[in-house]
């Protein structure tokens, strides 16, 4: 694996032109991965721009170079026709995950480079940076950082501070390895306030989001055993509380707190009319398998999947999957 760091700087230093891209609705260990691959970059002399197919929430607005983020439409102003060398895409587990237009659109004339960590990442780059066992997307850029011996500098440190705390939980999930906290330990020496990162990510929170969490919580149901709980996210109670799809960060979280509850599910109804799932468990179901059965993925332990029906339909065939899985688990543990 080492092997494939020094391929990754090889090819990074071969080329000047790059574009970089993550999956749709970034989250903190997608966008510090991209802001930080970013940075080092522009450090290294290189032209290089970022396009993400949604907007950078609020929450992410302290990370450095957020500002530098442009969109799908975008495109065209930006090129003109001459697309990039090479593309880099970070923490998603396939090419579509970066949205339609961006996958159709952004065509690199040498190669396309997959950063990824997750169990169901796909090997779409011509060159593919894949580390399952790594805490996050972030952890794998440190490692490059460090393969290339640049400094880190407090900027870098942030973003990737940001991208580890986001994908570890604040160190709660399982994937908060000695390594990890290894990695933490020497970002914050950088500098950084690792309590204005937490305050800035989990602490700031706008009054519409607490409206909306007052009325999604009342479609709280649960299986006839508690062990699979759910709450649907209509357009309409969007519209009341004038909020958005990113105004339910970390309302799966409550449900999965249910002392009873395995699996968590959040379904959130898009105005194209498809549904977004996302999916949350404590110890035996490997929610990023129920995902991958959805063209969606993640990890074993939070995972997420676009499903084109709606809302009520989706709901029913992904409670059912889960289902599926705690029977299937109970059964071996008999």
């Amino acid at each position: 694996m080492v092997q494939k760091y020094f391929e990754v700087l090889n090819l990074l230093g071969q080329y000047q032109h790059f574009a970089l891209s993550t999956h749709v609705n970034p989250d903190g260990d997608a966008l510090g991965s991209e802001l930080a691959l970013y940075s080092i970059l522009k450090d290294l002399g290189k032209r290089v721009h970022i396009f993400n197919t949604d907007i950078t929430p609020k929450t992410y607005h302290f990370l450095p170079f957020q500002h530098h983020i442009k969109s799908p439409a975008d495109l065209r102003t930006v090129y003109s026709g001459i697309m990039p060398e090479v593309l880099v895409v970070l923490d998603s587990g396939s090419l579509d995950r970066i949205g339609d237009q961006l996958a159709r659109q952004l065509q690199p004339t040498e190669a396309i480079v997959n950063i990824d960590h997750h169990n169901t990442a796909t090997k779409f780059g011509d060159l593919n940076l894949i580390e399952t066992g790594a805490s996050s997307t972030a952890e794998i850029i440190y490692r490059l950082i460090e393969a290339s011996g640049m400094e880190m500098g407090p900027e870098r440190a942030l973003c990737l501070y940001t991208g580890l705390m986001f994908d570890t939980g604040c160190f709660r999930y399982s994937n908060s390895t000695p390594v990890a906290h290894r990695i933490a330990a020497d970002l914050i020496e950088e500098g950084i306030s690792v309590d204005e990162v937490y305050r800035f990510v989990y602490d700031t929170v706008p009054q519409v989001r607490l409206h909306l969490l007052g009325d999604v919580l009342q479609t709280l149901e649960t299986t006839e055993d508690a062990k699979i709980a759910w709450i649907s996210v209509t357009q309409d109670a969007l519209k009341k509380n004038e909020a958005s799809s990113n105004d339910l960060e970390g309302v799966v979280n409550y449900i999965r707190s249910i002392d009873s509850v395995e699996v968590a599910i959040v379904a959130n109804e898009l105005e194209t009319g498809d549904t977004k799932i996302s999916m949350r468990s404590k110890t035996n179901v490997d929610v990023g398998q129920i995902c991958g059965l959805y063209d969606g993925g993640g990890h074993a332990r939070a995972a997420g999947c676009l499903i084109q029906e709606p809302l009520y339909e989706a709901l029913a065939k992904v409670v059912a999957s889960a289902r599926l899985h705690i029977d299937g688990w109970n059964s071996k543990s008999e």
